[in-house]
């Protein structure tokens, strides 16, 4: 075994709690031990897959696996727990992986994961293009700190780490554990042991987006004391606050521009697209304890699809090379076509995990109001940042 799986295993035998510190290097333990494909049949591939995230889940949490039935009980409970997603769009991803009944566990979890990764993979190009967007960002900007809000940034954060190896940027790329239910001061999100320390130097703030109430948060504390030109960017896969930068409004800009005058909302679409990758299962949840923030795993079902995705990802951004801009314009419009053209269409519809995005409430605490449009990096750096 290599040293990095025995760290990968020091961590693991702290389960079912992991601090969060610790979390990259279990998730990444996690990932190299996932076994490739075989030679076998598709299925038997497939549950091959089920069964050695199913043995690795029975691993951490203690716990014999559930049966089928249960399984996806338990995963429709998380998923509606986390609140990404509206009632209709859950039964539709239900209705989407659902490897029907009779199965055993390990065939059931090998069917429900090929089902959804099937509908997930056309997206991985915009998941994977948003993180090397960010990581050369911030190579250009000098912004040296990079810090990605879990747990819906996963898939991008794991992706910014690989690409920081390859091009060996010397980015200090971190998972920053902030979430709506749960928010505590700097050290305590960042997971810091006793005795770490944390010193903001010109920082990148990425979350998948809408309208940036907990990244505001998380900006004040970092921003407290700095020179305007210090404040944190922040950087999002999607957003439906003007002060934030959205990569996906950016880079539908043009079909925005073109077909939403024809009567086309491709504006929603990209609402839709956010809520996608929120909607992701999130293979381990966050709790706080005595000694900090801690994450444990989901439930099983919920488990082995969020791991798997990160797999998809890790493979995708492994396997090379990396889409270029025109190339992700590209995709979006493609996927956006599969997306209005869902309601008349079967096959349309089949491809897609739900259909229309969830309805967003405003929040009360819209959150950067004393900033202006001039001085919000990487708005500035857009625009232009003169004033007139």
């Amino acid at each position: 075994m290599s040293s990095r799986r025995g760290g990968a295993a020091a961590v693991l035998a702290a389960a079912p709690r992991v601090p969060a510190g610790d979390v990259p290097a279990w998730l990444t333990g996690l990932l190299t031990e996932c076994p490739g494909p075989d030679a076998a049949s598709a299925s038997a591939a497939w549950a091959g897959i089920g069964e050695h995230w199913i043995a690795r889940w029975c691993a951490i949490t203690g716990t014999p696996a559930p049966a089928m039935d249960d399984a996806i009980r338990d995963f429709i409970q998380t998923m509606r727990g986390e609140g990404d997603l509206s009632e209709v769009q859950l039964a539709q991803v239900c209705h989407a992986i659902d490897p029907g009944r009779g199965h055993t566990l390990a065939d059931g979890a090998g069917s429900a994961i090929e089902r959804f990764l099937w509908r997930v993979r056309p997206w991985l190009p915009l998941w994977v293009s948003f993180a090397h967007w960010v990581v050369r960002w911030c190579v250009h900007r000098r912004r040296r700190h990079v810090l990605f809000l879990a747990r819906d940034m996963l898939t991008t954060y794991l992706t910014a780490r690989r690409l920081d190896l390859k091009l060996s940027t010397g980015l200090d790329i971190r998972l920053a554990h902030a979430s709506r239910a749960d928010h505590g001061a700097l050290a305590d999100v960042l997971g810091l042991r006793e005795g770490e320390w944390f010193e903001p130097e010109r920082v990148a703030l990425v979350d998948s987006g809408c309208y940036g109430t907990v990244m505001s948060r998380l900006a004040g504390q970092i921003d407290a004391g700095t020179s305007a030109e210090e404040e944190a960017a922040c950087l999002f896969y999607f957003s439906r606050n003007p002060k934030i930068f959205g990569y996906l409004n950016y880079l539908l800009s043009p079909s925005i521009l073109e077909l939403d005058i024809a009567g086309t909302d491709v504006a929603d679409f990209v609402i839709y697209a956010g809520d996608l990758l929120e909607a992701m299962p999130k293979p381990y949840r966050v709790v706080r304890t005595e000694s900090g923030l801690a994450a444990e795993p989901q439930d099983l079902l919920t488990f082995c699809l969020g791991m798997a995705v990160l797999k998809e990802v890790d493979d995708f951004v492994a396997a090379g090379p990396l889409i270029s801009i025109p190339q992700a314009q590209r995709r979006a419009l493609e996927l956006y076509n599969a997306y209005a053209n869902a309601s008349g269409n079967r096959m349309h519809a089949d491809s897609l995990l739900f259909h229309t995005p969830a309805p967003q409430q405003l929040p009360a605490d819209y959150g950067f109001e004393a900033l202006d449009f001039q001085s919000f990096p990487p708005q500035n750096e857009i625009f232009g940042s003169a004033p007139g």
